[in-house]
């Protein structure tokens, strides 16, 4: 998941989509990966049991669940912000308007 929230971060939204839909149609039509496809089955077991080894939350579920709580916080606050600003620009767009044309 960070691969394709990295490429819209940096203003590669077409190159990203495209990306992530030809990997979903491989998955769907052969069950597999594009990268399952060029790795061997124990290359794809020993890359998830190193995953699993630094995976946080099977480290330090306490962890992992402040980070989710975290996360989901300036998740909520971002969106709030983001409903203030379209708020306040279609509040100007009225005022503007009645100003122009009082009725």
């Amino acid at each position: 998941m960070v691969g394709p929230a990295t490429g819209v971060a940096s203003g590669k939204l077409s190159e990203t989509a495209t990306t992530s839909s030809i990997n979903y149609v491989v998955k769907k039509q052969t069950g597999k990966t594009p990268v399952e496809h060029v790795l061997s089955e124990n290359q794809i077991k020993t890359i998830e049991e190193n995953k699993a080894k630094i995976d946080p939350c099977k480290i330090n579920n306490k962890l992992c669940s402040v980070l989710n709580e975290r996360i989901e916080k300036t998740r909520k606050q971002l969106l709030g912000l983001n409903l203030q600003a379209r708020i306040e620009k279609s509040h100007k767009k009225i005022s503007h308007h009645q100003k122009k044309d009082p009725k």
